[in-house]
C-alpha cells in the first residue's frame, strides 16, 4: 500500500524533528563534557586554594542549559510522536471516507445499471407493433412482412386497432388474415 500524502508529510516532519533532536542531543553531550571538565577544574583549583566562584557559576549555567536541552529534546520527540499518531488517525479517516465514496460510487453505478435494465424492459414492454395497409408489421423502426407465415398453427388477424391472436380456426377475421412464423 502506498503512503498517503498525509502520512508522507507526517513522516517528513518526524524526520526533521528527529534530526533536530539529534543535534540537541549532541549539543547536550558537549555541554555534559564541558560540565565534567569544569567540575574537575573546580576540584583542582579548590585543592590549590584558588577562587572557584566563576567556574561554579559557569558549571551551574552549563548544567542548567544541558537540562533545558534534555527537556527540549524530549518535547521535540514527543511532539513528533503525537503528530505521527494524529496523522495516522487522519489518514485512517481519509481512507475510510475514500472507501465510502468508492462504495457509494459503485452503488450508484449498480443503481444506474438496474435503472437502465428496467428502462430497457419497459421499452420492450411498451413497444407496440403497428401495422400498415400493405400487411407489414413494424416494431418501432423495423418493418417485417407477415404475409404467408405460420406461428405454430396460430393465425394472427391484423385489424385497424392492432393485432389479435387466435388459436385454431378463425371465424370471419375482421382484417387481413396473416400467418406469422417465428
Amino acid at each position: 500500500m502506498a503512503l498517503s500524502s498525509i502520512m508522507t508529510g507526517a513522516l517528513l516532519s518526524a524526520n526533521a524533528s528527529r534530526q533536530i533532536a539529534h543535534v540537541q542531543y549532541a549539543t547536550k553531550k558537549q555541554m555534559d563534557g564541558h560540565a565534567g571538565v569544569l567540575d574537575a577544574e573546580i576540584k583542582l583549583d579548590s585543592g590549590r586554594g584558588g577562587d572557584v566562584t566563576k567556574k561554579k557559576e559557569e558549571l551551574e549555567e552549563t548544567q542548567k542549559k544541558a537540562a533545558e536541552l534534555t527537556e527540549a529534546t524530549v518535547n521535540t520527540l514527543s511532539t513528533a510522536n503525537e503528530d505521527l499518531k494524529k496523522a495516522a488517525k487522519e489518514d485512517q479517516k481519509a481512507q475510510r471516507a475514500e472507501k465510502a465514496a468508492e462504495k457509494k460510487k459503485s452503488e450508484k453505478a449498480a443503481e444506474k445499471k438496474k435503472a437502465e435494465k428496467k428502462a430497457e424492459e419497459e421499452r420492450i414492454e411498451k413497444a407496440k407493433v403497428s401495422t400498415s395497409e400493405s400487411g407489414e408489421v413494424s416494431d418501432e423502426a423495423e418493418a417485417v412482412s407477415t404475409e404467408g407465415t405460420v406461428l405454430d398453427g396460430s393465425s394472427i388477424d391484423i385489424v385497424s386497432s392492432g393485432i389479435t391472436v387466435s388459436m385454431g380456426s378463425a371465424v370471419e377475421p375482421a382484417g387481413k388474415n396473416v400467418d406469422v412464423k417465428a
